[in-house]
């Protein structure tokens, strides 16, 4: 049995979750190939012949990077009912309609789908760092939920059953339902509005370390001739702030729109209820 673990992890959140995926169904007997994202032009046959695919990614604003559900949308066809699932991590607030939307453009290729995982992590936006919102998660706990799942995955793919209706990971929350047929990128966009704040960058502080490059998960930053050059882009525009923590001369900062008190309460408004955080995944 072949599998292929396709992920995106900005702070290593996503990618501890893929790996602790990868390592369960190994055991189980599978041959697994972790990719990056990034990396799935170069290795074709990674994604050919398999029995089941995993996608993973961080949640932004209860909604997986657009580059994410693009990539996907390249995939081929598949006609022999490949079986697949989809997992997240989000910071603590809501995990939304990101596994809804993977999944959704995964059935229409002809994918099962078999599962959907969200698991928390710290809350990676420079508010959520200075609240210390979910630090040091995923913690031991979060990852026997992983475990779990992965036991229960492979339980439902050798056991043939059909495929998961995708509505069925679908996020319960009002916000979610209210918006979920309105243009996907005007909610993101209307959400952003309220807590992502600018960057600036203080060129006279800038050690040229180029700290900020190395650490771009989508490689947005390159080398300029005295300057890092950021065409800010990041992911699909909306901002990660990997720059700005990882800049050792503090030559980024972030101007915010609000008070921590304000992100607080745009937190409040989009987040799950008790019963939708228990549902930490969903199986066939």
């Amino acid at each position: 049995m072949r599998a292929t673990i396709v992920y995106f992890s900005q702070t290593g959140n996503t990618e501890k979750v893929a790996y602790e995926l990868a390592d369960q169904l190994q055991r189980a007997g599978y041959e697994v190939t972790p990719l990056l994202f990034e990396d799935m032009a170069d290795f074709p046959e990674a994604l050919h012949g398999i029995d089941i695919l995993g996608i993973g990614f961080p949640t932004f604003f209860g909604h997986p990077p657009q580059f994410v559900l693009d990539e996907i949308a390249c995939l081929e066809e598949v006609a022999d009912g490949t079986g697949a699932f989809v997992f997240t991590t989000y910071g603590g607030a809501t995990a939304g309609d990101s596994l809804f939307d993977t999944a959704l453009i995964l059935a229409k290729k002809g994918y099962r789908i078999r599962g959907g995982l969200k698991i928390e992590g710290s809350d990676s936006y420079p508010q959520g760092k200075d609240l210390k919102i979910n630090v040091n998660r995923p913690d031991t706990s979060d990852m026997r939920l992983v475990d779990e799942f992965a036991g229960k995955l492979i339980e439902a793919h050798g056991s043939c059953r059909d495929g998961l209706d995708p509505i069925r990971l679908a996020g319960t929350g009002e916000f979610f339902v209210k918006n979920r047929q309105l243009p996907r990128d005007e909610v993101i966009q209307d959400m952003r509005k309220s807590v992502e704040g600018r960057i600036v960058f203080n060129q006279s502080q800038c050690l040229f370390c180029e700290a900020c490059k190395k650490s771009c998960p989508t490689r947005c930053i390159s080398t300029g001739e005295a300057f890092p050059e950021f065409s800010w882009k990041c992911i699909n525009g909306t901002k990660c702030y990997q720059c700005v923590q990882n800049c050792p001369g503090k030559a980024l900062r972030v101007e915010y729109p609000g008070s921590l008190e304000d992100y607080i309460k745009f937190r409040g408004s989009i987040a799950d209820t008790p019963e939708e955080k228990s549902r930490a995944y969903i199986m066939a």
